[in-house]
């Protein structure tokens, strides 16, 4: 995808695989790959890849009702349909960066400093992008450099939780509503 920079006069454009899309404005919700677009724009805002490790454990051979926090160690043990999901490390390495199987492979072990007999056989490690911003507070409104561009991005763990409160937000600021909320704290620029 490429987006097409506005010129002040609905120029606005987004490649695809499918065709060019011309629009009046545009939204960047990208998640950590947002960089990738805003950067041919000369949009830059301090947005850093915060990568979320777990390890899915599918026969731990014991059962749990509810979720375990172990605040000592900083992981939790979550009861799923596939098995145990044992999570609690990041890592700030961006994008590039191959996965850190040590990272999931120190969630095993301290699994097993709670549950001695778990059964770490068959487990699967992931790995996941989060967006990061400095202040862990996401951006949000529009690019003072780029008229027209308006950005959502940064929420870090919290997307799926701060996303439709920022989308909700957005739309009404794009709309010329009343924001319900006060936007200044989540300007794009706030770091320039």
């Amino acid at each position: 995808m490429k987006i097409i920079p506005c010129d002040g006069r609905a120029a606005c454009g987004v490649m695809t695989n499918v065709g060019f899309h011309r629009v009046s404005r545009i939204v960047v919700a990208a998640g950590a790959r947002a960089i990738r677009l805003l950067e041919p724009l000369g949009i830059r805002v301090p947005l850093e890849t915060e990568r979320g490790y777990h390890v899915m454990l599918p026969t731990p051979g014991l059962s749990l009702t509810r979720t375990i926090s172990n605040k000592s160690r900083s992981f939790g043990v979550t009861p799923m349909e596939q098995g145990l999901r044992v999570a609690g490390a990041v890592e700030i390495a961006g994008l590039e960066a191959p996965p850190d199987e040590r990272r999931a492979k120190a969630l095993v072990a301290s699994v097993r400093t709670m549950c001695p007999d778990v059964n770490a056989e068959g487990h699967r490690f992931w790995m996941g992008f989060r967006p990061s911003t400095p202040d862990s507070l996401p951006f949000l409104g529009e690019a003072r450099s780029r008229p027209g561009h308006f950005l959502a991005v940064g929420h870090g763990h919290f997307g799926m939780t701060g996303g439709p409160p920022s989308a909700r937000m957005l739309a009404n600021i794009i709309a010329g509503k009343a924001p319900g909320l006060d936007p200044a704290p989540f300007r794009p620029d706030r770091f320039e």
